[in-house]
């Protein structure tokens, strides 16, 4: 399903008269609506979790010699949300890849960022996440070298036609389900509300069960 095809189940499912939504580009009125709901249903689905599977994804990036910290911003990372801090990798040439070690930020700047060790220089084997989620390596990189891994993404926004949902396909009606759910609470349709909501509630056990690694329960859903 695309954003648009999505939008038109929603006002079929809505019982709206009509063949619309023709487009998600600019809508008034009822069908401004419909694109509005659906757009915050999917929203809503992918920040239920931090860590679901299809927002995780890789990234690598080149150190820069001296340099300790690299943001996200600073590695292009655009759609940042959280490393995944347990597997992050170092090398300079294929053969010598390996692990680095992480420490928590408490950690690593009582042990690494005290007197000699501040300006240590080497091939870095050490990291940690500061509080503006910077990672920070020690020892400082005394060249070029390839740090890559893992790392959450934030929600993705779909704003185009043929924009497509990061959520695997066959669960994508979630999204319609949600997105009734609030046309039913905005419209006082109570059985609109309650349909979306049981169906909805069947997609994500589904979906949570799939996605999540080590999946638990949360709570009871509205």
């Amino acid at each position: 399903m695309n954003f648009l095809s999505i939008c038109q189940r929603l006002r079929q499912e809505a019982g709206l008269s009509g063949t619309g939504p023709a487009s998600v580009l600019g809508q008034v009125g009822e069908m401004k609506r419909i694109v509005d709901w659906a757009s915050s249903g999917y929203e809503d689905i992918q920040n239920l979790h931090a860590t679901w599977c299809f927002l995780r994804t890789d990234f690598s990036f080149s150190t820069i010699a001296n340099t300790q910290d690299y943001t996200p911003t600073a590695v292009a990372l655009t759609d940042f949300s959280e490393w995944i801090k347990n597997d992050i990798r170092i090398y300079s040439s294929a053969a010598d890849e390996s692990q680095l070690e992480y420490h928590p930020w408490d950690v690593f700047r009582q042990a690494f960022l005290y007197g000699a060790q501040r300006t240590q220089t080497g091939r870095p084997s050490v990291v940690t996440v500061k509080p503006n989620n910077a990672l920070a390596l020690w020892a400082l990189p005394d060249g070029v070298y390839t740090v890559n891994g893992e790392y959450y993404k934030s929600a993705q926004v779909m704003a185009a036609n043929a924009d497509t949902p990061v959520i695997p396909t066959k669960y994508q009606m979630i999204i319609v389900w949600k997105a009734l759910m609030h046309y039913g609470a905005y419209a006082g349709a109570e059985e609109k509300y309650a349909h979306g909501s049981n169906e909805y509630k069947k997609l994500l056990s589904m979906l949570e069960y799939e996605q999540l690694e080590d999946f638990t329960y949360g709570e009871p859903l509205a």
